[in-house]
């Protein structure tokens, strides 16, 4: 069985962490398959360095995707010569838009929650509107209201409770002291929200926790960061998708910012979900429904 998991991951690596969690449930619940990531990211070492084969391509054009013109794209002839069994698409709908109804395999479309202006926008070279039926399934990776029916599962979660470090090992691991409390500040945004945020908390906190900083600006950038999850007593971290439902899932005191991103309210999800309860990793749930 061949898995082709597509999505963008040009400004962070979100989109990839989603795509590693796949991978981690699929091998946790032992099902054997040939899985690689499809990304427009030139973080896609992140994926290689967990044994996960990673192509990227790179971000084409209306032009070079349009109607006339997607058969000679880079996009198409990469989906098509890998040949996917089953091809789950993580948010990027739109670039697949004027060939996905070829494709012949089982189609996956995964989605957050993202504002409604995501599924139908116009540009310059006409107009786009998200097509249900040009899927198998849809499926709400956290909770939200698509505009079309879609199934919810709980939110993809990379790791699970017993595959993480034990508190111990994980401060060993980070040379960080074992009879201090710890906060960990993970922000993956632009330079400046991390500069600022940075300040703003070990400023705040200073009188409660010793620090331990990474972020993708950074030399020292952790991936997965979760694997050390244990030895924080506090996280301070934006509340994009990975960040925000780690820290539901983990149970860990958190302060979790919304910034300022296209298609998504961050806001909505730390208003609305801080006190979620999962049921079970997202993950587990996805793998089982598809195989």
């Amino acid at each position: 069985m061949n898995i082709v998991f597509y999505t963008s991951g040009i400004s962070g690596i979100g989109r990839l962490a989603v795509g590693v969690a796949i991978y981690n449930a699929l091998k946790r619940n032992n099902i054997s398959c040939n899985y690689s990531m499809l990304t427009h990211s030139p973080m896609g070492y992140i994926a290689q360095d967990v044994g996960i084969e990673h192509i990227y391509i790179p971000l084409e054009d209306e032009v070079q995707l349009s109607r006339k013109n997607y058969h000679k794209s880079i996009l198409y002839h990469t989906v098509t010569v890998l040949k996917p069994d089953i091809l789950i698409v993580y948010l990027q709908w739109f670039t697949l838009d004027q060939f996905i109804h070829e494709l012949t395999c089982k189609k996956i479309f995964l989605m957050h929650n993202v504002t409604p202006n995501f599924f139908s926008f116009a540009t310059q070279y006409g107009e786009y509107e998200f097509n249900p039926k040009h899927y198998h399934y849809c499926f709400a990776i956290e909770p939200f209201n698509p505009p079309f029916e879609a199934k919810a599962i709980n939110p993809l979660i990379m790791k699970n409770h017993d595959e993480i470090l034990p508190k111990k090992e994980a401060k060993e691991k980070l040379q960080l002291p074992l009879n201090k409390k710890i906060c960990l500040i993970s922000i993956s945004g632009n330079e400046h929200e991390f500069d600022d945020y940075v300040k703003k908390y070990t400023i705040e906190l200073s009188s409660e926790y010793d620090f331990f900083v990474t972020s993708n600006h950074e030399d020292q950038n952790i991936f997965p960061i979760i694997d050390y999850f244990n030895a924080f007593d506090c996280i301070v971290c934006g509340a994009g998708y990975n960040s925000f439902w780690e820290t539901r899932f983990f149970t860990k005191k958190a302060y979790t910012i919304p910034l300022k991103r296209v298609f998504e309210d961050q806001s909505y999800r730390v208003k609305h979900f801080s006190n979620y309860t999962f049921t079970r990793n997202g993950a587990d749930q996805l793998v089982e429904l598809l195989v």
